[in-house]
C-alpha cells in the first residue's frame, strides 16, 4: 500500500513538471508585445472612445482626440505623439473642421502620410458635416484619390453609411450611440485587416 502511494506521488510530480514546462510563466506572457494603434482626431474620434477600446483589446491604443481639432492641429499633435509611440496603424478623424479647398486638404493629408513610416497603415474616415460648416464632398474625393495611389491609406466610407441611413447624425455631424458603435466597428475591422481593403 505504501509503495502504491509513492508511485502515485511520483506520477503526480512528473505530471506537474510536464504542465509547468508546457505553460508559459507570467513574465513570458508579459513579454508578448501587442501592436500599437494611435487614434488621432477631433470630436468624432472622441465619440468612439466608449466602444473602440473594447473592439481592439489585442492592441495597445494611444488616444489623442480633441473636440474641434483641425487637420493642421492634428499634424502638430501627430509629430508630438511620434516621439513616444511607433504605431502599426494610425486612425484619423480629421477634416471636419477644415475649410472646403480640396487642394489644401490634399497637401495636409500628404503631410500626415509623409510623417509616418512606409509600413504604417493609415485609416481615415470620410467627412460629413452640416452645410453651415462648408462643402465637404470635394474633401472626400481628395481622400479617395490619395488612397487610390497610396496603399497605406484605407478610407472608411462614413459618408456612404450616413447616406444609406445606416447611422443617424443627431446634429448633422455627431452620431448617436449606435452610430458611434458602427463607426468603431468599421475602424476595428480596418485595423485588424491592416492595409487591405475593407
Amino acid at each position: 500500500m505504501r509503495a502504491r502511494n509513492t508511485s502515485i506521488c511520483l506520477g503526480f510530480a512528473a505530471l506537474a513538471v510536464v504542465l509547468m514546462v508546457g505553460v508559459p510563466t507570467r513574465p513570458a506572457l508579459a513579454q508578448i508585445k501587442m501592436p500599437d494603434v494611435l487614434i488621432l482626431g477631433d470630436s468624432l474620434a472622441v465619440g468612439t472612445m466608449p466602444y473602440l477600446g473594447g473592439m481592439l483589446t489585442d492592441r495597445n491604443i494611444t488616444w489623442d482626440a480633441v473636440n474641434g481639432r483641425t487637420t493642421p492641429q492634428g499634424i502638430h499633435a501627430l509629430r508630438v505623439d511620434l516621439r513616444e509611440v511607433q504605431p502599426q496603424a494610425v486612425v484619423v478623424s480629421l477634416g471636419t473642421n477644415d475649410g472646403s479647398d480640396p487642394r489644401r486638404f490634399t497637401r495636409r493629408l500628404r503631410r500626415v502620410l509623409s510623417d509616418l513610416s512606409p509600413s504604417t497603415c493609415v485609416i481615415w474616415t470620410t467627412i460629413v458635416r452640416p452645410r453651415r460648416k462648408g462643402e465637404y464632398r470635394a474633401l472626400n474625393r481628395a481622400l479617395r484619390a490619395e488612397a487610390a495611389h497610396d496603399r497605406r491609406l484605407v478610407v472608411i466610407n462614413w459618408d456612404h453609411a450616413v447616406r444609406r441611413g445606416t447611422v443617424n447624425l443627431r446634429d448633422g455631424l455627431h452620431a448617436d450611440a449606435e452610430g458611434y458603435r458602427y463607426r468603431s466597428f468599421k475602424i476595428a475591422q480596418a485595423v485588424h485587416a491592416g492595409c487591405a481593403a475593407v
